[in-house]
């Protein structure tokens, strides 16, 4: 049950007029922990970034990516155990011992992309170090140095991640399988390490797996030198080339975006590193086991009025109260659960109540989102930063603050409001904001009665049908059940008093009193007493009718009181901060060195900021610089990128969706070994609080640290075939479906029938070849019938049959943009499309190893079902139906026919209403909505909705639903308590019969 909140009409203030909440003893933090949670991440972090490094195209040649000079390549093939140096690839050798970087050796050459996005990627790389020993390494002296220094390869030959990462292939398993079939077979690894066999075979293979035409013949007995051409495909070229954080001098600072920025932030030796010493009283202390509950609410006690442009709903308010009162929330947001609505409301309400707040998003998409929310009226400044990229929108916004505020308000301007016009601000808005809450409470009450004697009423019938008949036993002369409990349950005890009251039982009531009766009217009453209180807590609430009105009314007027409240809070402080944004706009303009001139004052006139969660460096590194940080796809950020956001905000809210399997890792076992035991901490540790790099998401880590998990449970957007399978399968029904029907009665999901064949692709994964081109038929006939303006999308579970439906879909010149891609092409709200159409790809005699994969892929199901509007499969129909899977709960759902006999109230409701002379059909869909009833009598038609629901949330929906139905057909549509069904049909059904 939500608390009431208190009128707090003046918020306590700490720091120029900024809100600070009260800190509570927290348990202390093992800073020896920390510094090694820290060097744990670090090694993890710059080893990952070696493997995903990329090269620009234009670099090749240069001191970051050297060509070898033409003759036979050496490393791979086994031919020497090291390889010399010629003078342009030495200097890359120079500059990358001087900067910290590894050097990384790499063939054949790999160019990929168009234009500006055009990168250089060898197909396979080793690391490469100076040998120490000249001489023993080659047995020879060379007096004249002109052989150049020797470089000898560190570990097993990789095949690279960054160019992997850029086709698509992200899946741990996919990577896992390239690896060992590379290393299989390698001849002396212990005197070569990065020796492949036949590798001009295996090199061949994977260039065809990936995709990769063939520039140069592959020919490791005479590699080209530089390439003519820079030609997209893979050339005949070996390179060595500098990777990892570092590329920049010692004396710049990282900028924020990359990982130095990262490396930066968690290095406790750095100067402007986090510092374990002020970890404690940040909402940092909470993931590491400091306490996420009770930081006191920032108004004081009591709970804290939200502040919204949109209508809350209950569990968005939940995340809102959290995120006000505890150190650490977590929350789930499945697709379309309204997280762009709860984000604006959680920035307002922090701003309102006068503290300083952070978003971090983990993709630029969602940062437009919040700023775009933040002109909704009445809008209010939020601050974009990030790296030099974001300096100009921050300088319009800064210029655009002072034209607005450069004097007194204009003419017929809106009038800045007083301190009383303010306090009353505030007191109609915590008014409003109790009413909305009363209404909620007694729609729970209502509906959580409603629900118990619907459980009630069919116990009750079964009772009475066996000659136990509650009303005839609990009368006001006899009784109550409460009395008779009490009895019975006594006489069931032995002596004299037990025999007084078993003769009281058979004098008042005419019972029995054998063991076996005594237990009956024991059940029978518990069952009377349930059923009366629920009556009372039923009846004792106002009509249905009127609690939705003044839900509506009450909703109204707090969104207009948070307005008010907002810009009574905003208009004063920006005209008062003037000389802060002047300060700032003048060091924008002249200062493009590194540090934070003229930050930390604006926060107290811009306290609403945004940015990436990867370029948290662009905000001083200051612990608890923000009252509240909130962290936005938490699903897709690393525990790395988490913790330098929730060291500068002493509260924080986490939030994403919990269907995602989270951030991968390219490390190998042996170098997260490594990292591990440089840092004395074991991976046990670190897996037990979700820290441990690659194993999971922020999202993860934040639950581990502040269960229980909040739900955004309500769900806009899908159709309600699609977006209720999802519910089940991907987030254990906890997502209620909202969506209006599609009322133009074309069908949501469309199956083409394709009996393929799921086999391996070469070097790993899967591909199911028949399916692929079907689908190029299917996109043809979709392209030629959908009207302009369709947006479509073509997803398939693995890379091997994304790549080949591409290749397919590319020699098509199509009317409409046709996107194609795995799971993550339709990976947040955003990125919603009309139609899509989904290549399962399993079939009968799908090896098992494919069918786990691609069923446990909850990710791919969530997305593609949460974020279609129609939904066109190819694939085996046969092998699809009656499987326990997505696909094959939806063509169970429509083959449902919803039989009449599952529900003893719907049941028994048709039988009276078709005894009283009316026609009734069951489960019927009218303009798209499912109704329980449909009743014709004489002219007239009628359609019934059965109340079933247990909480309030679900009422106000069946109440919506009934007034759509209403507006779209122009019957009277009629909202039935499924209790009453059984409990007094007779009344109900002349109520019915009289309804207008």
């Amino acid at each position: 049950m939500v608390g009431a909140v208190g009128i707090r009409p003046v918020t306590q203030v700490a720091r120029s007029g900024v809100g600070q909440a009260s800190l509570r003893w927290k348990p202390p933090i093992d800073r020896s922990e920390v510094r090694s949670l820290l060097s744990y991440l670090r090694a993890c972090l710059s080893r990952e970034a070696v493997h995903t490094h990329g090269v620009r195209a234009e670099h090749v040649d240069s001191d970051t990516c050297a060509c070898l000079p033409t003759g036979p390549e050496l490393l791979f093939s086994g031919a020497r155990e090291t390889l010399p140096l010629h003078p342009e690839s030495a200097r890359v050798l120079r500059l990358s011992l001087r900067r910290g970087q590894a050097l990384r050796y790499g063939y054949p050459l790999v160019v990929v992309g168009e234009g500006a996005d055009r990168a250089a990627l060898p197909l396979l790389t080793v690391d490469v170090r100076v040998v120490d020993d000249l001489e023993a390494a080659t047995g020879a002296y060379d007096p004249t140095g002109a052989q150049g220094p020797l470089v000898r390869p560190v570990g097993p030959p990789d095949v690279n991640c960054a160019l992997l990462e850029r086709l698509g292939i992200t899946d741990p398993e996919d990577l896992f399988e390239l690896r060992t079939r590379l290393r299989t077979g390698a001849p002396d690894t212990a005197r070569r390490p990065a020796a492949v066999a036949e590798l001009a075979a295996k090199v061949r293979t994977l260039l065809s797996r990936l995709e990769i035409e063939r520039v140069d013949d592959i020919d490791p007995l005479g590699t080209r030198g530089l390439p003519r051409v820079m030609d997209p495909g893979a050339h005949n070229v070996a390179v060595v080339f500098r990777a990892g954080p570092g590329g920049q001098f010692d004396t710049d600072d990282p900028e924020p975006g990359g990982v130095e920025g990262i490396l930066a932030d968690l290095d406790p030796a750095d100067r402007d590193g986090l510092n374990p010493d002020e970890v404690a009283g940040t909402a940092l202390a909470s993931l590491l086991g400091g306490g996420a509950r009770d930081t006191g609410a920032a108004g004081g006690d009591g709970d804290t009025p939200p502040i919204s442009a949109t209508a809350l709903t209950q569990s968005q308010y939940e995340v809102v109260r959290s995120a006000m009162r505890d150190r650490l929330t977590v929350a789930a947001a499945p697709p379309g659960s309204g997280l762009t609505d709860l984000l604006d409301a959680l920035v307002r309400t922090a701003v309102g109540h006068g503290l300083r707040v952070l978003v971090c998003a983990a993709a630029e998409d969602d940062v437009r989102d919040v700023l775009r929310a933040a002109e909704s009226a009445p809008a209010h400044p939020v601050v974009r930063i990030g790296g030099p990229g974001q300096r100009a929108a921050e300088i319009r916004l800064l210029d655009r603050i002072l034209a607005e505020h450069a004097g007194p308000p204009a003419e017929g301007a809106r009038t800045p409001p007083g301190a009383e016009d303010a306090a009353r601000h505030w007191r109609e808005l915590s008014e409003a904001w109790n009413r909305v809450q009363e209404v909620w409470r007694t729609m729970d009450t209502l509906a959580s009665g409603g629900h118990a004697l619907a459980r009630l009423a069919v116990e009750r019938v079964h009772s009475i049908s066996q000659g136990w008949d509650p009303d005839r036993l609990f009368t006001p002369e006899h009784g109550g059940p409460e009395y008779w409990l009490h009895r019975a349950e006594r006489a069931r005890s032995g002596g004299l008093t037990g025999l007084q009251h078993r003769t009281a039982i058979r004098r008042e009531l005419g019972v029995p009193t054998d063991p076996d009766s005594l237990v009956r009217l024991c059940a029978v009453a518990r069952m009377e007493s349930e059923w009366r209180e629920a009556v009372d807590r039923r009846t004792g609430c106002p009509p249905l009718g009127r609690l939705t009105a003044e839900l509506a009314d009450a909703g109204e007027r707090h969104q207009r009181a948070g307005a008010a409240c907002l810009r009574a809070v905003t208009e004063p402080r920006l005209r008062r901060g003037r000389a802060a944004v002047e300060n700032r706009l003048e060091t924008l303009n002249w200062h493009h060195g590194s540090g934070w001139p003229g930050l930390p004052a604006l926060l107290d006139t811009l306290p609403a900021w945004v940015c990436r969660t990867d370029q948290a460096r662009a905000l001083p590194p200051t612990a608890g610089l923000f009252d509240l940080v909130i962290v936005a796809g938490a699903e897709r950020t690393r525990v790395a990128e988490l913790l330098p956001v929730l060291y500068r905000a002493t509260r924080a809210v986490v939030i994403g969706d919990p269907a995602h399997p989270g951030p991968t890792s390219t490390l190998e076992p042996d170098e997260e070994r490594r990292a591990l035991a440089a840092a004395g901490t074991t991976a046990d540790q670190l897996e037990a609080r979700g820290l441990r790099h690659g194993s999971g998401s922020a999202l993860r880590a934040a639950y581990k640290a502040a269960p229980p998990l909040l739900w955004l449970d309500e769900h806009h957007g899908a159709s309600p075939e699609l977006a209720e399978i999802a519910s089940q399968r991907c987030y254990g029904g906890r997502v209620a479906v909202r969506t209006a029907p599609d009322m133009t009665g074309r069908g949501v999901v469309d199956w083409r029938d394709v009996a393929g064949t799921c086999e391996a692709a070469p070097g790993a994964s899967y591909i199911n070849r028949d399916e692929a081109y079907r689908v190029l038929v299917v996109v043809d006939e979709l392209d030629a019938e959908v009207p302009p303006g369709t947006t479509m999308a073509v997803v398939a579970p693995t890379q091997p049959q994304v790549a080949l439906i591409r290749r397919l879909l590319a020699k098509r010149v199509l009317r409409h943009d046709v996107r194609v891609g795995g799971a993550d092409l339709l990976g947040r709200d955003g990125d919603t499309v009309d139609l899509t159409v989904l290549s399962p790809m399993l079939a009968k005699g799908s090896p098992a190893i494919a069918e786990r994969r691609v069923r446990r892929m909850s990710h791919l199901w969530s997305t593609v079902f949460t974020r279609t509007r129609r939904l066109v499969v190819v694939g085996d129909r046969t092998y699809w139906s009656g499987e326990d899977g997505p696909l094959g709960d939806l063509l169970a759902s429509a083959a449902d026919t919803g039989a009449i006999g599952s529900d003893p109230a719907r049941a028994t409701l048709v039988d009276r209403l078709r005894g009283a002379g009316t026609s009734v059909l069951t489960r019927q869909t009218i303009q798209g909505w499912t109704v329980d009833l449909v009743v014709h009598f004489g002219a007239r038609r009628l359609l019934l909705l059965l109340d079933r629901e247990s909480h309030g949330r679900g009422l106000r929906h069946l109440v919506a639903r009934g007034e759509a139905l209403n507006r779209t057909t122009g019957d009277p549509v009629v909202v039935v308590p499924a209790w009453r069904c059984l409990a007094d049909p007779e009344t109900l059904v002349r109520e019915i019969l009289s309804a207008r």
